[in-house]
């Protein structure tokens, strides 16, 4: 009934999710693991790979380093897999996407959903709860976290990860989601205790290349956005603040890294050219100091009177 395809780098880690997926599911299954160890795979690659060779209708999508909690958890997802309007199921997702570079949390916390034992520590484990109504046991998102989701098969063949945009290990989970979710499936992040999974690791959201596939995925999906599920009541005002909460983040993650000076300009740029508001205002003034202050103009070009008598104003 279900195909799990895992992209794998740990035999270890790798013989463990099979066990503990022997012990749990419930339901007639096959394992179809990628050794990328060699091949050094774009994950998108090597997902549509495992999803070409799959007998079977229900596919899931999984890290290695992860563990699956509940007892016959396949009994109970693969029936909303099913339901025609279903689209991609999965543990951890936000119900917009909003017109800025960003991962997949949005900072707005009345959109994040989510539902899984993440591990931050060695011997520490959080139970992450947020949203999440235990009388409907899944929350429709727009866009998913990759540690791990279902889709059919059918689905996949219509809307496959995009290999020529992610070229890497970032963003697949949110461009595979978007595609469904505007081709009028629903996804869900699933809140019950009927499947439960504990995540080893957090994941990294700062080196380059996540900074520069997240700026193809906006650039992809910027004419379409924002969006958000029908149940989400946002203001035009929050969605603005939240955009300029995150494009002002990702700015400064971008001009404290080792990116070259070309692309902290062009995301420089990027932010000046939202919409005013005062709060954007107040940011752009802190933007400029922060690069000013890495030294990044100063070799380039010639700072105008005007922003010197500003920096002088507000220093």
């Amino acid at each position: 009934m279900v195909s799990i395809i895992i992209c794998s780098v740990s035999p270890l880690l790798l013989e463990d999710l099979k066990q503990n997926i022997a012990q749990t599911i419930g339901v007639e299954y096959e394992i179809i693991a990628i050794d990328n160890r060699e091949k050094h795979w774009p994950i998108a690659k090597a997902y549509n790979y495992g999803a070409q060779q799959a007998k079977y209708p229900y596919l899931f999508f999984v890290h290695e380093d992860t563990r699956l909690l509940s007892d016959k958890w396949g009994e109970f997802i693969i029936p909303k897999l099913a339901e025609p309007e279903c689209g991609v199921i999965g543990f951890v997702g936000d119900k917009a996407r909003f017109s800025c570079c960003s991962g997949w949390y949005q900072f707005c916390d009345m959109s994040k959903v989510s539902y899984f034992y993440q591990r931050i520590k060695e011997g520490k484990t959080l139970f992450l709860v947020e949203n999440a109504d235990l009388n409907q046991p899944f929350q429709e998102v727009i866009t998913l976290d990759g540690l791990g989701f279902w889709v059919r098969k059918d689905i996949w063949e219509k809307y496959p990860f995009d290999e020529e945009l992610l070229t890497g290990f970032h963003c697949y989970d949110i461009d595979f989601s978007l595609q469904i979710a505007t081709a009028n499936y629903k996804n869900y992040v699933c809140c019950s205790n009927q499947m439960l999974i504990e995540h080893f690791s957090q994941g990294n959201f700062s080196d380059i290349n996540w900074f520069s596939t997240t700026l193809r995925l906006h650039e992809k999906w910027k004419h379409l956005l924002p969006i958000k599920t029908s149940d989400l009541n946002i203001s035009e005002r929050k969605i603005r603040k939240c955009e300029e909460l995150a494009s002002y983040d990702f700015l400064r993650q971008v001009l404290k890294s080792d990116c070259d000076i070309m692309f902290k300009r062009k995301i420089f740029k990027m932010f000046l050219c939202r919409p005013f508001s005062w709060r954007h205002l107040t940011n752009c003034i802190s933007a400029i100091i922060k690069y000013m202050r890495l030294n990044i103009w100063s070799r380039r070009m010639k700072v105008p009177p005007w922003l010197q008598l500003l920096l002088q104003l507000i220093t």
